[in-house]
């Protein structure tokens, strides 16, 4: 067997060597599990269905339970020995075809599959989801990347989670010495540690849900970011924020929390959160407009807002993250036409600020002096307590708007941050000055170029930030970055001086399919994205059915070719 046949169909970035083909061949087959009536014991077996199916290069009998089912869990033997890469052949259910339309092909499954455990694994690996679906009219398999192993003295068990199962195939592609020391290496590479991943909390489900989808993965940090006092802030350190923490440790990526600085009122009517009970009684922390009219911001130029604000930046520190620090892309405007922020303006300027335009220099910049001088005090905080409870440098880390002049109005100096050490992490997210809160994300790029040069010759590293959109899931945010994409726009990100790529609320991850979560995943790969990019087929591999359930499927039907 050579190199190009055991690989054949697979995506260029799932071979360790690339295009390099010697020292790839020891002699060991790829090993095929196709019949799943081998799995153990029967009588948990039972509770599942098998389907007899054939395509063009192998055939057995999947494992098939659907929505709804409770089956058992069952086992399969491997009996392998040596290192190898695991596929893992799906097709997806539970498609939501609107009124029984017969073209259906597409529309995206929602079934995440089984879930799947080796037993040498810590948890269960839970992410299954396919493009391929049971309603479609070429019906097949579809090939999941799981991971490279080694495999020896190791069984496979099998778990239901709710959602359609159908499992027709385990793949194990042998990998010869050369493969797993070039897989080494790239593991412990730390120039390939550079994609950060943002989450709004990190809950039961996340842990769940990513953990082991993380492992040994180019992914550096992940920003657990939201306002929630219990998940995050609770004084005397929230439990699942130490389990946050331990769970990175155990992935060797650094721990990240972002406060969302402007959601205050946004929390809905009567939160018991302390952070929205607070805002309520205290309506002289409110932001004004022009007119007096409330927002739902507090200011940054009230001395309370600031205690408050404070208070929660220790909790969080306390527990021993690696970094903190604003959301300032989630409701901006901090500081506005409240009475406190008045007064001292018109002191200074001698002028009153409602006779101002709202872009004027003047306002922008008072504004920005006020925003910075909290942020100061943030940094004087975690240096307290770094000294106070032996933690190294807690970072701070910054998710900023994607362009200058988007974060000029809305007072974010981060000329200045840089220069004081104010950021450590810079997130750009993709917004810009333009006056609708929809379209000025997604459709606007992150001026990477912009953002790298204000930190040359400082210790600050960008990461800007990509949006994308998923089937069921954020449908405000259009296509920022298409999976098809990836490698070009990583390369030019890279090009314009970005140390690495970030993404907000587990785009590229959450409710993606495992083929996307696989390529972006590996972004860090900086030195292998041309060669990735130039050999690039952007679909899954599959197989179609040539049998199925004992029928013939149609593998002419209409509309074929378009």
């Amino acid at each position: 067997m050579t190199h190009a046949d055991k690989w054949r169909g697979f995506p260029m970035y799932d071979r360790p060597l690339g295009l390099h083909t010697d020292d790839t061949d020891d002699g060991r087959p790829t090993v095929w599990f196709t019949d799943f009536s081998a799995c153990q014991p029967q009588e948990h077996l039972a509770g599942w269905s098998l389907i007899n199916y054939a395509n063009e290069v192998f055939s057995g009998q999947l494992l098939h339970a659907p929505r709804g089912a409770a089956p058992s869990p069952v086992t399969l033997e491997l009996r392998l020995t040596g290192w190898y890469a695991v596929y893992v052949w799906l097709m997806g259910g539970d498609a939501p075809v609107p009124n029984n339309e017969p073209d259906c092909d597409s529309v995206y499954p929602h079934s995440d599959g089984p879930t799947l455990q080796l037993s040498g694994d810590r948890r269960p690996s839970t992410r299954f989801r396919t493009m391929a679906q049971d309603q479609m009219f070429w019906p097949g398999l579809e090939a999941c990347f799981w991971k490279y192993v080694d495999l020896t003295g190791q069984s496979l068990t099998i778990a239901y989670q709710g959602s359609t199962v159908y499992l027709g195939a385990i793949q194990c592609i042998p990998l010869a010495p050369a493969e797993v020391e070039a897989i080494r290496q790239s593991r412990a590479n730390p120039d390939h540690k550079r994609m950060i991943v943002k989450g709004d909390a990190y809950s039961v489900a996340d842990r769940a849900m990513f953990h082991e989808m993380l492992r040994d993965t180019d992914v550096c940090a992940w920003i657990a970011g939201c306002e929630d006092t219990e998940i995050l802030m609770l004084p005397g350190g929230s439990p699942g924020l130490k389990a946050f923490r331990e769970d990175m440790t155990d992935l060797g990526i650094a721990a990240y929390v972002c406060e969302r600085p402007g959601a205050w009122s946004s929390y809905g009517v009567d939160s018991p959160d302390p952070r929205a009970v607070a805002f309520r009684v205290h309506p002289e922390w409110h932001c004004l407009d022009r007119d007096g009219t409330d927002t739902h911001q507090a200011s940054y130029a009230h001395p309370g807002v600031i205690e408050h604000m404070l208070g929660r930046a220790r909790a969080v520190a306390e527990i021993g993250v690696d970094g903190f620090g604003y959301c300032f892309n989630r409701d901006p405007g901090l500081v506005l036409f409240e009475p406190v922020a008045m007064q001292r303006f018109q002191e200074r300027y001698g002028i009153d600020p409602l006779t101002l335009p709202d872009r004027d220099d003047r306002l922008l910049d008072w504004r920005a002096e006020i925003i910075t001088a909290y942020l100061r005090k943030v940094r004087t905080l975690l240096d307290e307590v770094a000294a106070e409870k032996g933690f190294p440098r807690i970072n701070m880390v910054q998710i900023v708007l994607g362009n200058e002049a988007a974060n000029r109005f809305y007072s974010f100096d981060i000329a200045t941050w840089v220069r004081e050490g104010l950021v450590d992490v810079l997130c750009p997210y993709p917004w810009g000055d333009y006056p609708d809160r929809w379209l000025a994300q997604g459709y606007c790029d992150v001026d990477v170029a912009y953002f790298t040069q204000l930190v040359q010759g400082t210790g600050c590293k960008v990461y800007p930030m990509w949006l994308t959109n998923v089937d069921r899931y954020y449908g405000w945010v259009q296509w920022h970055v298409r999976p098809n994409e990836y490698f070009t726009k990583a390369m030019k990100d890279y090009a314009h001086g970005a140390d690495g790529i970030s993404t907000w609320d587990f785009m590229g991850l959450q409710l993606f399919f495992p083929y996307m979560a696989d390529r972006w995943l590996r972004l860090g790969h900086r030195e292998q994205l041309a060669e990735w990019a130039a050999h690039d087929d952007p679909l899954p591999p599959k197989l179609r059915f040539t049998r199925y359930d004992g029928r013939t499927p149609d593998r002419y039907p209409a509309g074929t070719g378009g």
